[in-house]
């Protein structure tokens, strides 16, 4: 509650100082917010950012330049400093926006920067608005926790306007009027309309006009006459680029009280016939999202819209695909049919103008449009990528496609089958970001503390699947690991290796290997490899004894490093499950300590479990009132072991009618509960 009044209270200041701000120049509001961003605080160093585009506020002037121009200017400034944070690269963050249709002005939200630290391993992101003002552009950004959904950094700032930054901003559009060829540029008739005779006018006045006097007929659909009224006098005028814009309304009044009468389709689907370059000509696709707008799409609907389909270029095809497939409703063998017809005429180079599109940029227009229709999505990919030659970059947009299918995948079964086709993959392709995307995608696999957000990675990425592809893959990840730049980086791939069994030569030693550092003198490569031994998933059984040895261990040079090391010696017979009477004795006599070793320990006896039980009895026995710590420590223990540890009860309830200890005594009751259960 606090912390959230803290917040408000801080954005209220924020908008007070921004009252009172006067505007800057260019560059020193961008120096001022990158200083800023660098300086925010993070949960780890570097910090790994990503930065999405500035967008315009809605009261704004509308400008992508000034918005790619900013956010271009925002990256220069920040990315000399990869002590402090490392730039997410732009182009894989605008491939995952796509990819997931997130909307850029939602950035700001905490909720969305949520889901985006799902999708890509980074620790925040870097979003912003900016809002065209008379004098200055007022520019606003914020850092978002991808983790916590946090705000860590917020700024607002004032550019000065200048002729330069003018040229940034479009100008208001203005619509050429048609000339009359027959006279001249007056572009003046005369024109009867219901009866009517109007005086002389311009073409884009008579439009207007037109336009305007159809619309209340929209106010009332209420009867299938007035419907049919409506249809009548629509179909008078032509679906041009001229006046035929009444027709929009039309379709928005249709659509949005979901009426479909068949007389105005059957003039739509007329007129969709006789336009020749689709890709150029809003009407086309307009008239295909109406059409499929209750998600059927009939067999002249489809002869139609794939028609004008194959006219249509790269960046605007995927837009066809999802109205005429994506969305549609069809029979699975139909759906098909016309994905196999799409293919064959990208075979015949016969799809797309003004040239026709290779048959891999027809793949990925259709897995795109494909986004919302699983099934079909993993059917294109099964049935065509297979005809495909990719480049690097789409060898890197087909893994992403893979990865997408798998979290999409709710069945488990075929969840597997997916991390099969993943792993096939990963094999048979090389290109340059096939480390990043193969550790980006082990990544998503990770726990967090978030119990919520674990039950979710549980169920999109369960454990069982990341062994199956790292078990396939595991020369790739091996190869791989080394690649980042990134120390960071390198250390978790190399962690990740060790967890999940992967060797990498050199960095990662054998059992052998380990064995000889292990007996051997050097204090830095025994901590190096103590620490790979602890998060190993595979415990290394054979390495017991010499772990043992360990713990007897002394060194004048660097006691603490010593000490660490046998820290992790404890940890790692924990997970081992050792019944060494040595290793337990060992563990026993460190409880008192209350340091790291004290934690290990307690970790160590709880998974050992039944073994254990004898040893920390007898101890227990030994205690006497003045060791009131050790006595909640040891049936702590106890309990959390439960019922193995049945051996124990009657020393438990000695120590419960004796102890004056209150702590000591309801951590007693509460072992003989655990036990007892």
């Amino acid at each position: 509650m606090i912390r959230s009044l803290l917040k408000a209270l801080t954005i209220i200041a924020i908008a007070f100082q921004v009252q009172a701000q006067k505007p800057k120049g260019y560059p020193a509001v961008t120096q001022e917010l990158a200083a800023k961003i660098i300086a925010a605080p993070a949960p780890k160093t570097p910090h790994s950012l990503a930065v999405v585009p500035f967008t315009a506020t809605p009261s704004s002037q509308q400008s992508k330049a000034f918005g790619e121009y900013l956010t271009e200017t925002i990256i220069g400034s920040i990315s000399g400093h990869p002590d402090k944070l490392k730039v997410f690269e732009r182009t894989r963050m605008d491939a995952i926006l796509k990819e997931h249709e997130f909307i850029l002005t939602d950035l700001m939200k905490p909720a969305a920067a949520l889901k985006i630290g799902q999708l890509a391993p980074i620790d925040g992101i870097l979003s912003g608005t900016y809002t065209k003002l008379k004098s200055y552009i007022e520019v606003s950004a914020r850092i978002i926790d991808v983790t916590s959904g946090e705000i860590t950094m917020s700024y607002v700032g004032r550019i000065k306007m200048n002729k330069n930054m003018a040229t940034l901003f479009t100008q208001t559009d203005v619509v050429a009027e048609p000339v009359d060829k027959n006279k001249g540029n007056s572009n003046t008739v005369q024109i009867t309309f219901n009866g009517n005779t109007t005086p002389a006018k311009t073409q884009a006045e008579i439009c207007k006009e037109k336009a305007e006097a159809f619309r209340p007929h929209l106010n009332d659909l209420s009867t299938p006459e007035k419907i049919s009224a409506v249809v009548n006098d629509a179909i008078k005028t032509p679906f041009d680029n001229v006046c035929g814009k009444l027709h929009y309304d039309v379709m928005y009044a249709f659509t949005r009280f979901k009426l479909d009468p068949e007389p105005y389709k059957n003039f739509l689907l007329a007129t969709l016939d006789t336009i020749a370059y689709p890709a150029g000509d809003d009407r086309a696709y307009e008239m295909i999202r109406y059409l499929a707008k209750d998600n059927q799409v009939d067999a002249r609907e489809w002869k139609s819209g794939f028609a004008a389909m194959g006219k249509v270029g790269n960046y605007y095809l995927s837009n066809y695909v999802i109205q005429l497939i994506g969305n549609a409703t069809t029979a699975d063998a139909e759906q098909k049919n016309r994905i196999k017809q799409y293919f064959d005429l990208a075979a015949q180079n016969k799809l797309g103008l003004p040239r026709a599109l290779t048959f891999e940029v027809a793949y990925v227009e259709m897995m795109e449009g494909l986004s919302k229709s699983q099934p079909l999505r993993q059917f294109v990919y099964e049935t065509y990528s297979p005809r495909l030659s990719p480049d690097e970059k789409l060898k890197g947009t087909l893994f992403s496609e893979l990865s997408s299918m798998y979290k999409e995948e709710t069945n488990p079964q075929r969840k597997t089958e997916l991390i099969g086709w993943l792993a096939t993959f990963v094999n048979a392709n090389e290109y340059p970001k096939a480390h990043e995307q193969l550790y980006d995608f082990a990544w998503h696999f990770k726990m967090t503390y978030n119990e919520t957000t674990n039950e979710e990675i549980r169920k999109n990425y369960p454990e069982a699947d990341l062994k199956i592809l790292t078990q396939r893959c595991r020369d790739k990840f091996s190869a791989y690991a080394l690649l980042t730049p990134y120390p960071s980086q390198k250390e978790d791939r190399i962690n990740f290796c060790v967890k999940y069994n992967v060797p990498i030569p050199g960095v990662i030693p054998t059992l052998e290997e380990a064995d000889a550092i292990l007996k051997g003198n050097n204090l830095a490569e025994q901590l190096r490899v103590m620490k790979l031994l602890a998060i190993s998933e595979t415990p290394p059984a054979k390495l017991e004894s010499t772990l043992v040895n360990l713990l007897n261990k002394k060194s004048l040079e660097n006691k603490t490093a010593m000490s660490n090391i046998q820290t992790l010696a404890i940890s790692v017979l924990g997970n081992l499950k050792t019944t060494n009477a040595k290793a337990i004795d060992y563990m026993l006599t460190v409880l008192p300590h209350y340091g790291n070793d004290t934690e290990a320990a307690k970790e160590a006896l709880i998974k050992i479990g039944k073994p254990a039980v004898n040893a920390l009895t007898t101890r227990l026995d030994k205690t006497t009132d003045q060791d009131g710590g050790l006595q909640h420590q040891l049936i702590t223990i106890l309990g959390k072991i439960g019922k193995d540890a049945a051996a124990a009860e009657k020393s438990i309830a000695r120590i419960l009618t004796i102890t004056r200890n209150s702590e000591v005594r309801y951590a007693a009751e509460a072992a003989l509960q655990a036990i007892g259960n």
